[in-house]
């Protein structure tokens, strides 16, 4: 089977992230888990933690936060920016590890499972692996806030994914145009798994191409009701379900975004 977390290695996909997350159906999610920390309390276990885009306003907020990520080269990002903040760098720790199986000696008050994490754990048993480690780091009613995205399949099965339109943002620190586009994709039904493959280019104020590089990952969706049963499984029970991160009901298509609570 491919890398799914291939493009988390390093190269252009890992130092544009920042580029190109956190809009579209994400708009909000940074304010949502800053509110849903000031309602559940800490510490915070983020899996996922990436470059520290939901980490770093969580522990400048004053919570004590461990991030666990399985990329070196997005913790480095990470840390670069924790070294800028000390006050936030006082509150976060960074871990690399497997969320599937870590063991971190610590419980937490609620763990979070930002921006579609969990789906690239792209196998039943990893999933549910995945869940039973959060169970056991959180303490007794401890929560935990997973996002993914709802399945549109006339999206994930319309095409190939080499007519799907570029995205394109200006990098801050070079004035350079870096362009992001998916120029192949591959879907699973069976499996219930996608493989995009990325091309990254970026572009000089002249216009002139200065990189280039294709990386890939993959993703598994979830139906609703599959979810609900892993949580029940892993045992947790389900509080709420939101379409977005202004508390929007379910909606074909948009974000899952569950709250569930350790029973």
């Amino acid at each position: 089977m491919t890398d799914p977390n291939a493009f988390y290695a390093r190269g252009l996909g890992v130092a544009t992230y920042d580029l190109f997350v956190g809009g579209g159906l994400l708009t909000g999610d940074v304010e949502f888990y800053l509110d849903c920390a000031q309602r559940y309390g800490g510490p915070i276990l983020e899996l996922g933690a990436g470059t520290g885009r939901i980490l770093i306003p969580l522990a400048e907020a004053g919570y004590d936060i461990v991030g666990l990520d399985l990329a070196p080269a997005m913790l480095e990002i990470a840390a670069a920016k924790l070294g800028d903040r000390p006050k936030a760098g006082e509150r976060a720790r960074l871990v690399e590890a497997d969320m599937t199986n870590f063991d971190l000696g610590q419980r937490f008050a609620l763990v979070l499972i930002p921006a579609r994490s969990f789906q690239h754990v792209t196998t039943p048993v990893g999933q549910r692996a995945t869940l039973r480690c959060v169970r056991r780091h959180l303490v007794p009613g401890g929560h935990l806030i997973l996002d993914l995205f709802d399945p549109n399949f006339e999206l994930l099965f319309a095409n190939d994914g080499a007519d799907l339109p570029a995205r394109e943002a200006h990098d801050p620190r070079s004035s350079n145009l870096v362009r992001r586009a998916v120029v192949a994709r591959h879907t699973d039904p069976f499996r219930q798994t996608v493989q995009e493959t990325l091309r990254f280019e970026q572009f000089d104020p002249a216009g002139n191409v200065v990189a280039r590089e294709e990386t890939s990952w993959s993703l598994r969706w979830n139906m609703r009701q599959e979810i609900a049963y892993l949580l029940e499984l892993c045992g947790f029970e389900a509080v709420d379900l939101f379409s977005d991160f202004k508390g929007s009901p379910p909606d074909y298509g948009r974000e899952q975004l569950w709250i569930a609570r350790a029973v």
